[in-house]
């Protein structure tokens, strides 16, 4: 049992890795203090709400004679979006990264993340219903009535009691350079604070260069393989639906490129006369296949942290890169101190299916956002 003192101590502990780290930019003399853009933040990333009915709701909680209307825009809210649009992206990740190293820092007071951890990468889109030209914003699958988004690649913990977000890279597209710098960058950030175990990935990095590039990391990695017709033929000569052999990815057109890695094959899980292929760059016998294939099963715990991310992302139709950049990094970071919270509430540091404090309650005992 958690008590509720208890909770609202640790709760506000997190919140103190969190505000103090964010910087508006708010002259002494400005209408608004710091203070009001960090309520009205933390109201619209739990409410999922647009920075104008946040801004409103939270004057109105707090007794402030309020033009309600629709169509009326509020100035609190105008105030806040003018000085994140005011913002550049790297001042923005400077705010957040010194926020991960807070949270972080706790995290290895109390003994947390002091195991190898595996890890996941994996590309999140935030659609967007704008003009396909804004910077920034890069083509995606269609989906909910758009083929444009905001593109957000992340590294997360994924041992099943840890989904903690470790380091996010904001991406232009999926060009192969690009991603392979992605990849450098998240390895990095991950690295400065806990030791990786093994990375998984899905078939979206299924790339020759980006396999090398793990390489040159020294990365140990588990990637999802199509089946294409190079695999296919693989499966078609092997009598057994489970086996491993040695397989060559290559790139014939320029820039070219090759590698030798291990080709994982078992029977899929769910569907009969199919196989579910894996690439790997660590040794493995067949008798390790199919327990590398639900190892593998883990990298959908980046996904399940993703949709926890969004239940604190606030809404917003901005097409400033600040905005949206600032928007993001701050439903992580709530996100991250949401799990260490209900990690520091656990006797064994470790999260079961049901968290201790779940996300309602969080809000309550975060502190700095009150109503009114």
């Amino acid at each position: 049992m958690v008590e509720t003192a208890e909770a609202k101590q640790v709760s506000r502990a997190a919140s103190s890795m969190l505000f103090p780290e964010l910087d508006f930019d708010v002259a002494d003399n400005g209408t608004y203090p710091s203070e009001d853009f960090q309520r009205v933040l933390a109201r619209i990333a739990f409410d999922n709400e647009f920075a104008n009915a946040g801004a409103k709701a939270y004057q109105l909680a707090r007794g402030d004679d309020v033009d309600v209307g629709a169509e009326s825009r509020n100035p609190l809210a105008r105030a806040l979006l003018y000085h994140l649009r005011g913002l550049d992206a790297d001042a923005v990740d400077d705010q957040f990264d010194r926020v991960r190293e807070a949270v972080l820092a706790e995290a290895a007071r109390n003994r947390l993340f002091t195991q190898p951890v595996d890890v996941a990468i994996d590309v999140h889109d935030w659609l967007y219903y704008g003009d396909t030209e804004t910077p920034h914003v890069s083509r995606t699958d269609p989906d909910q009535g758009t083929d444009c988004a905001y593109k957000f690649a992340t590294i997360c913990i994924v041992d099943p009691s840890v989904r903690f977000t470790l380091g996010w890279v904001a991406l232009d597209g999926d060009d192969t350079d690009e991603l392979a710098d992605a990849l450098r960058q998240l390895v990095s950030q991950a690295r400065e604070y806990v030791e990786i175990n093994r990375v998984y990935l899905d078939r979206g990095f299924y790339r020759v260069h980006l396999a090398l590039t793990l390489e040159e990391l020294g990365a140990e990695f588990v990637m999802r393989a199509p089946q294409t017709r190079k695999v296919q033929r693989f499966i078609a000569d092997h009598d057994d639906d489970t086996f491993v052999t040695e397989y060559e990815m290559a790139r014939s057109n320029p820039p070219t490129g090759r590698t030798t890695v291990r080709l994982v094959v078992v029977p899929h899980r769910s569907r009969d006369d199919d196989h579910f292929c894996l690439i790997t760059n660590r040794e493995v016998t067949r008798d390790l296949a199919q327990p590398l294939a639900e190892a593998y099963r883990r990298r959908w715990g980046i996904e399940t942290s993703y949709r926890k991310v969004t239940e604190f992302l606030p809404r917003t139709s901005s097409p400033t890169f600040s905005v949206r950049l600032f928007y993001f990094l701050f439903a992580v970071a709530l996100y991250n101190l949401w799990v260490v919270t209900n990690l520091l509430l656990t006797s064994d540091r470790a999260v079961g299916s049901t968290p201790v404090l779940p996300t309602t309650l969080f809000r309550q005992f975060l502190g700095p956002i009150p109503d009114g």
